[in-house]
């Protein structure tokens, strides 16, 4: 029961700590006031897609990477404007490449791919750099 109570306090240390740090780190983190846009066109067992995350902070995020998860089993083909890694056929993870790793208050970026899938939706959860990126 000790060593429960203390990993529980030493977990709220480093998510306090973690949250000062995302406060005050700025560029390094999309703690928060960022958006994404999912934009979806589909077709018979496949579709395009783009990924528009918005910064809407005062601060510059400098490096992005995305991820979210696919409601069906669906193989990434082509990107552009970043690249997107599968660890399984349900999940993707994106990351800028040099031209785009900085997004800059008021501005946005867009990723773009397209895939192979039976079905498509869009990703109800997408988290920028860790923090949740509320999609319009």
């Amino acid at each position: 029961m000790r060593r429960i109570a203390a990993v529980a306090r030493t977990l709220v240390v480093l998510a306090v700590t973690g949250s000062l740090l995302a406060a005050t780190a700025g560029p390094a983190h999309a703690a928060g006031g960022i958006t994404c846009q999912y934009r979806l066109t589909q077709w018979p067992a496949g579709f395009m897609a783009d990924l528009v995350i918005t910064n809407n902070t005062a601060t510059a995020i400098d490096g992005w990477t995305a991820f979210w998860t696919f409601r069906t089993a669906t193989q990434v083909l082509t990107t552009w404007n970043g690249s997107i890694v599968q660890g399984t056929p349900f999940d993707a993870t994106a990351r800028n490449i040099s031209f785009n790793a900085v997004i800059w208050p008021g501005t946005s970026t867009t990723l773009g791919w397209t895939a192979t899938a039976t079905g498509t939706d869009v990703p109800a959860q997408i988290t920028v750099n860790g923090a949740s990126c509320p999609v319009l």
